[in-house]
């Protein structure tokens, strides 16, 4: 199984001590917002145990810091498994989807003009990441979410028309699908630090930016592997396969093997940023956000390991015509648009 194939990442393992008492304050807000409406739904979420990866991945989160990454990671896989349709079915969530890119053109606290739990959680989620940031973190932060809600919209796209992406096509589209920039965003809002322009946007804080977010694509190519295969969906493993004709097991070797060479670069990046230091402030930021995001990218590699939705028990419940595993009849019905909210 993908959960016995081990990945080498030289980043030291951290688990927060309070994840079980932020789990059952997520679990609160999940039913208070309505994405939790029956017993089948709060088992499952509890099985897939997605929103604990905020407490493998975000070190210096305590409280209410925690309790928003919590929200923030179980809102992002309910979200993801609405677009886990049969193919050739436009997800119900597409429109909710628009109307976030919408939301995200405006000022935090903007509610959604359609009112639905997964447009309102998002709303709620927004905010609270947006509280006590500046101008310019929330504008970029805004980016990566649009980026990712118009990624999830060419995936629904391209499932609905039949289209299969090669291994090159499918890799671009991930590094947005995924959500790592948002996610590696709340890095900083969880700290409660920014690193400022120019230093934030340099090459080698992309580089970094880089590493991290491929080489968790990687991983959750293998560990997804299994439920992929039982939904005929796009896997970079069954990708390869297919382009080079080589064995499964041959496919997963070669995502080790770019990971491994992705996490070589990491010590260079790191001696690059000791070498050209800018101001003392700038400084000090950008070395604990590298610290952070490097933090994250071991956090999910440790949570993959021994989370619930990448077991047996899931895949042997997927196929091409059911939908995601979190996408029960419930919480497809909360996809739906409520009447135009009044509040604005």
């Amino acid at each position: 199984m993908p959960q016995d194939i081990d990945f080498d990442i030289p980043i030291p393992s951290w688990t927060s001590p309070e994840l079980a008492a932020a789990r059952g304050r997520n679990m609160l807000w999940a039913s208070r917002m309505g994405l939790l409406g029956s017993a089948e739904a709060e088992r499952r979420y509890l099985f897939s145990q997605v929103a604990d990866v905020a407490a493998y991945s975000y070190p210096e989160a305590r409280g209410k810091d925690l309790d928003l990454a919590y929200d923030v990671n179980g809102w992002f896989f309910l979200f993801d498994d609405q677009f886990d349709v049969p193919v050739g079915v436009s997800p119900p969530a597409v429109s909710v989807c628009e109307d976030l890119i919408d939301l995200l053109h405006r000022p935090p606290g903007t509610p959604p003009v359609h009112s639905s739990p997964l447009a309102d959680a998002f709303a709620d989620v927004w905010r609270r990441m947006a509280h006590g940031m500046s101008h310019r973190w929330q504008q970029r932060t805004a980016q990566h979410w649009i980026e990712y809600l118009a990624a999830n919209l060419t995936e629904a796209a391209d499932r609905q028309a039949g289209i299969c992406p090669d291994s090159g096509q499918w890799m671009r589209l991930r590094r947005k699908v995924i959500g790592v920039r948002p996610s590696i965003d709340l890095c900083e809002r969880v700290g409660h630090f920014e690193v400022p322009a120019p230093a934030v946007h340099t090459t080698v804080v992309e580089s970094a930016r880089e590493v991290v977010t491929d080489v968790i694509i990687l991983i959750n190519e293998v560990y997804s592997l299994e439920n992929d295969e039982a939904r005929q969906a796009p896997n970079l493993v069954s990708c390869l396969t297919h382009e080079r004709g080589c064995t499964r097991q041959e496919a997963i070797d070669e995502l080790r093997t770019r990971a491994d060479n992705q996490l070589k670069r990491l010590p260079g990046i790191r001696e690059h940023l000791g070498r050209r230091r800018p101001p003392h402030p700038a400084q000090a930021a950008t070395d604990r956000y590298v610290d952070a995001i490097c933090a994250y990218l071991r956090g999910i590699y440790d949570w993959h390991r021994v989370a619930g939705r990448y077991t047996r028990e899931v895949s042997e419940q997927a196929s091409p015509g059911t939908t995601g595993y979190l996408n029960v009849s419930d919480l497809a019905a909360a996809a739906s648009p409520r009447p135009p909210s009044t509040k604005r």
